[in-house]
């Protein structure tokens, strides 16, 4: 049942701890110290191909014991855990070759923002999240104790786990985005690999290969006491009328949600070979501060397949490439809902890119609402750059697109909040307007629900190559 860790929760309810709160007293799972599931992983602890270790986690709420097991099977050591909640307070580098297999999958794809039965589920939970704008968030000397979550190296699955974050605000340093993701892989700490030689995890920097995230949810544990919060006034927030962002209080002002950064973080990697192979299927997540994926830098061959996600403070998902050209990446029936709505009115679409060689969006779902009162980016000069189309293909944040950029999107489903579908005649043409989303002929004459943010092969600028295929 856990009382004991929501006895401490609840002692530290008041306004010393505000994120530490909770009412998941009758869930009938046991709590793991994060150093008592970890250390085995840490160390590389396992069994045999014909006989599994059995670590005995012994929780002491009604006399349960779990036990979490580790065999070698194919090479790969796989970690089994219970039901339960494990507790999480760094950034935890998992070695290669591992797997790390929860109890039951947590979502039903059918019915993806049903919350599971939590005393079924394998639960990481934070125990420590970032709730101070000024914090040294991008900046830090050290990530194994700035963020909590996971780095994955190569070979690494994650496959029937859940995970709840307790960050409630964006840090300042991290408005250009340096991650902060409950999974990441290995790479830069700093969304430039150039500004420091900091990494994820405390890892080489290099990156990931042969990555599989799978049947996971994210930040959901807490989202029905949080709900209420998306989206609501918080008074003397929005003053965003400058670049000068400690002059004035633009989302300085934390939103009480608890989540994490980014749902899953792929960084720009020291090595040139970059980051390659990565699976990610079967995620849901209920609400993040920042993106829902993003993938940075040089990423190839990776597939994002049936994900839901909602309530983010920036884009869902995002394939920032740079000047890296990441190649044959591959967006597929995936929902996005409400993006930007955790800094309301300010940033944030379904779908952004930011520099890529080559990307299929095929069977895509958005669903956003036509907002009265967008607040406009001064960083973009003063244009709006939230809920203006289904997918935008931005020049900024160092974007490239080379001569022989491909982008292709294959059918579509574009709606409000009330499943009432956009469409070109009620839209506006090439650039958005008040009220009204923006669509845009590709190359191949096809109306699609997008735009080019930005010069598109005019004086000097590169031009995007977009086939759309209803």
């Amino acid at each position: 049942m856990a009382k004991h860790i929501w006895a401490f929760v609840a002692a530290c309810t008041s306004s010393a701890n505000p994120v530490l709160r909770g009412s998941h007293s009758d869930d009938e799972s046991f709590t793991v110290t994060y150093k008592v599931w970890s250390e085995p992983i840490k160390s590389g602890r396992c069994g045999t191909d014909s006989e599994a270790l059995v670590i005995d986690l012994t929780a002491k709420t009604r006399g349960v014991k779990g036990r979490m097991t580790c065999a070698l099977e194919q090479g790969i050591k796989t970690y089994r855990l219970p039901a339960g909640i494990f507790e999480i307070d760094e950034q935890l580098l998992i070695p290669p070759r591992v797997a790390i297999l929860g109890a039951k999958n947590p979502n039903d794809m059918a019915r993806p923002s049903q919350s599971p039965k939590w005393q079924e589920q394998t639960l990481f939970l934070a125990t420590k999240g970032v709730t101070d704008y000024l914090m040294n968030y991008c900046h830090a000397e050290d990530m194994v104790s700035t963020r909590v979550g996971f780095v994955l190296s190569s070979y690494v699955t994650v496959r029937d786990v859940s995970y709840q974050g307790i960050d409630t605000i964006r840090p300042l340093d991290n408005g250009g985005l340096c991650g902060g993701g409950a999974f990441e892989t290995k790479g830069c700490a700093e969304n430039d690999c150039g500004r420091s030689d900091v990494n994820t995890g405390g890892s080489d920097g290099r990156g990931s290969v042969n990555v599989t995230i799978e049947r996971v949810r994210l930040n959901d544990y807490y989202y029905a006491e949080d709900k209420h919060l998306v989206g609501a006034n918080v008074p003397g927030n929005y003053d965003c009328k400058t670049t000068n962002w400690r002059a004035q209080c633009c989302f300085c002002k934390p939103n009480g949600i608890r989540s994490t950064q980014v749902g899953i973080w792929v960084p720009e990697s020291r090595n040139e070979e970059g980051t390659r192979n990565i699976v990610i299927r079967d995620v849901v997540s209920s609400a993040l501060q920042a993106d829902g994926i993003n993938l940075h830098g040089k990423v190839d061959d990776a597939l994002v397949e049936n994900v839901y996600m909602q309530n983010t403070g920036d884009d869902v998902y995002a394939l920032w490439g740079a000047t890296s050209n990441p190649t044959n990446i591959v967006f597929k029936d995936c929902v996005a809902v409400n993006p930007g709505i955790l800094r309301p009115n300010w940033y944030g679409n379904c779908v952004a890119t930011y520099g890529l060689k080559s990307v299929r969006f095929e069977n895509l779902v958005c669903r956003v609402p036509t907002l009265e009162h967008p607040i406009p980016s001064p960083d973009f000069g003063s244009i709006i750059t939230i809920d203006t189309s289904m997918f935008v293909f931005y020049n900024s944040f160092n974007a490239g697109y080379p001569q022989d950029n491909s982008v292709l999107i294959s059918g579509w489903t574009f709606e409000d909040l009330d499943g009432n579908a956009y469409i070109t005649s009620t839209g506006s043409m090439t650039k958005p307007q008040p009220g009204k989303m923006a669509w845009t002929t590709s190359d191949n004459g096809v109306a699609a629900p997008y735009y080019i943010n930005g010069p598109n092969g005019e004086a000097g600028a590169p031009r995007l190559n977009v086939v759309a295929d209803v």
